[in-house]
């Protein structure tokens, strides 16, 4: 018989594969960006990241459904209770094919406003045509990837991980040879609709196979108990979605509407850095929250607890190291990959790390919420964290005229000024049981060490490595930033058990 995997090696497996292919992600998006720059220019590429968050906005009416009902897929995975599953499932299903028509529709109600969002009267030929599809592959999107869900939830998200990296492979060589034959982005977001599509339909089938009693099951209707509890979730989820999306997502609609196009596109060069490390963090962080739910059914306070300072630990240990490897390389790398009429004031980009940094400590509060089913427990954060962000934003943009500094500022201003300490307090009293002023004292500490090392590697690697421009410049920087930093941490973490049980866990897996 054929021995099962054990939590901790599917929360490695997860974890290695996603942030390997991450890795390989973000190698072809920095290729296909340069090329794109190079064929289409500095105003599609705002268009770009204008339409993108739209469409962020607009998924709002996911509300939530997707994690509430992956958490109630745990107990049942564990438990071997197909029927249960096939419920949840055939519920994912029409849940999703409604939110694809819902964002359709709440997507064309939004084409008349959309020269209101682009600053002075620029001129984007195709603009409403070039809004259409990107809203078409926002939609299609929903349709087939229900099934995704189960494989996450049953601890194997590295499937989902390689399926969409060979499509997004394929898609992206496609794109970029059409484009060396005919720049048009028209053509560009119908190769990226085909794939989506493509994509989604192979997962379906790959789930299909592995999991073929849910193939032909009859219609079967979720119990009360169940479907009460994914409502209350729901309801929960849906105010933290709205929440994370109008801080998140309006970014780039204010600096197009108050500063410029171009200035989306330079600044989304920013982003998508930014947003690549982050979401390595992420892969290697939320690939084990199937694991943790698992888990969740079973242990008690004082084993969650540990598990917690665990995972923090190595979310403080990605923030500590990538904030000071941004800090230091942010603005060189941005001048040799587009040129120096493309690099933000340092205040900027010093914001945009601070920023990066608050979003990759809050990850392990995101992990717990998620995995513990604590959504309810969120229901009136999204309001006070909507407000702060547009208040201050509108703050800063109009009478303080601070163009994106502005916009950072006030992102900066609701997620630390509120979120992650009301996230924090949700998972110590709902799920550990344990007084929050714990969590104020890691984050407190965290960022302290951060600050100190930062500043310490920053004037260090600035003030004696002279090397200007290059490749080859940047990489001898980020090196011996790391060494600097690893000196630090140590420094400071190599006492902590928690440093002590990674690098026990570390000592495991090579052996293996």
């Amino acid at each position: 018989m054929k021995k099962q995997r054990g939590r901790l090696e599917y929360s490695i497996m997860n974890s290695g594969i996603s942030t390997g292919i991450y890795i390989m992600r973000l190698l072809i998006q920095f290729i296909a960006r340069s090329i794109f720059i190079r064929f289409l220019g500095e105003t599609y590429l705002g268009l770009n990241g204008l339409f993108t968050n739209i469409l962020s906005l607009l998924s709002v009416s996911e509300l939530g459904v997707g994690s509430s009902i992956i958490f109630s897929l745990y107990k049942p995975i564990a438990l071997h209770d197909h029927p249960q599953i096939v419920a949840l499932m055939q519920l994912y299903r029409k849940a999703y094919n409604w939110i694809g028509v819902t964002i359709g529709v709440l997507g064309i109600a939004v084409m008349p406003f959309l020269h209101l969002m682009i600053h002075g009267s620029q001129h984007v030929d195709n603009l409403y045509l070039i809004y259409l599809l990107f809203l078409t592959n926002s939609v299609v999107s929903y349709f087939f990837t229900y099934k995704r869900s189960l494989i996450s939830a049953d601890q194997k998200a590295y499937i989902v991980t390689l399926n969409d990296f060979l499509f997004l492979l394929v898609a992206n060589i496609v794109q970029i040879t059409f484009l060396y034959i005919h720049a048009d982005f028209v053509i560009y977001l119908i190769i990226q609709i085909i794939f989506t599509i493509a994509g989604n339909v192979c997962i379906s089938w790959i789930v299909d196979r592995r999991y073929p009693y849910i193939q032909h099951a009859k219609a079967v209707k979720v119990d009360k108990a169940t479907s009460d509890e994914i409502k209350k979730n729901v309801l929960g989820n849906m105010s933290s979605t709205i929440g994370g999306q109008i801080v998140m997502g309006t970014d780039n609609i204010f600096i197009s509407s108050f500063v410029s196009l171009i200035a989306v596109g330079i600044y989304s060069n920013y982003t998508l850095i930014v947003n690549a490390v982050q979401n390595i963090c992420k892969q290697i962080t939320n690939s084990i929250t199937a694991s943790i739910g698992n888990f969740a059914v079973e242990a008690d306070a004082s084993r969650r607890n540990d598990l917690f300072r665990r995972h923090f630990f190595v979310s403080q240990s990605l923030a500590f190291f990538t904030g000071i490897e941004l800090l230091v390389l942010l603005d060189p790398f941005i001048s040799w990959w587009v040129g120096k009429g493309n690099v933000l004031p340092k205040v900027t980009a010093l914001l945009i790390v601070i920023n990066y940094v608050i979003q990759v400590y809050r990850n392990t509060g995101f992990v717990f919420i998620q995995s513990f089913g604590l959504f309810w427990y969120q229901r009136i954060k999204p309001v006070i964290e909507a407000t702060i962000n547009v208040a201050l934003s509108l703050l800063f943009l109009i009478p303080l005229k601070m163009g994106i500094n502005g916009v950072l500022l006030a992102t900066i201003g609701s997620s630390f000024g509120f979120v992650i300490w009301y996230e924090g307090y949700v998972v110590y009293h709902y799920a550990l049981q344990r007084p929050v002023r714990e969590y104020v004292v890691l984050i407190f500490r965290g960022i302290a060490q951060l600050f100190v090392a930062g500043a310490i590697v920053d004037i260090l690697v600035n003030r004696f490595i002279t090397l200007q421009g290059g490749l080859l410049s940047i990489i001898i920087k980020a090196f011996v930033t790391l060494i600097l930093s690893m000196i630090l941490y140590i420094l400071f973490s190599f006492k902590t058990p928690e440093f002590k049980y990674v690098l026990s866990v570390g000592k495991r897996f090579l052996k293996r």
